[in-house]
């Protein structure tokens, strides 16, 4: 399944600026989704990308199918995986990150998510303090295994 991500778009994630596009109506959907729930929440996020600039136009919610804590621990079934990539080609579209929530814990990647993360995706993380939205960010794994911080830029429609 990591091949399927390893040949998304390459980025030279050292020398440029990166930015994520989301459009507030998005951003709101995926919060209405991740809000109140006990467990890490995540899912894909689909658009298209140029050379280092990413837009969402939507988001697939997965399941948390981890068998650990699940309030401190995602994990997203390959037969999700397969499902978003079919819906992403299908509207012409690729997955270009996944999402997913830090339970009373900072918007930043923990161990554990650097090592599940596949380079080029955009890791989007929403940091939730008792069950409600108190910030996001945005990662990308480098080509050294270490994350580089995105801008978000949200656009009001």
């Amino acid at each position: 399944m990591k091949t399927a991500f390893i040949y998304n778009k390459a980025y030279y994630l050292n020398k440029i600026e990166l930015m994520l596009h989301l459009e507030e109506k998005t951003l709101r959907e995926i919060l209405n989704k991740v809000e109140k729930n006990p467990e890490e929440t995540c899912g894909f996020l689909l658009g298209k990308s140029n050379k280092n600039d990413k837009t969402i136009a939507t988001f697939i919610a997965a399941k948390n199918v981890s068998k650990n804590n699940k309030a401190q621990r995602y994990e997203i079934s390959p037969k999700a995986y397969l499902m978003a990539e079919k819906a992403a080609l299908e509207n012409k579209m690729e997955i270009l990150g996944i999402y997913h929530t830090h339970l009373n814990w900072p918007a930043n990647p923990s161990e554990t998510d650097r090592l599940a993360a596949f380079p080029g995706l955009s890791y989007m993380i929403i940091s939730l303090r008792e069950q409600v939205f108190s910030d996001i960010k945005s990662w990308l794994l480098t080509e050294d295994f270490s994350f580089k911080e995105e801008k978000i830029e949200l656009k009001i429609i």
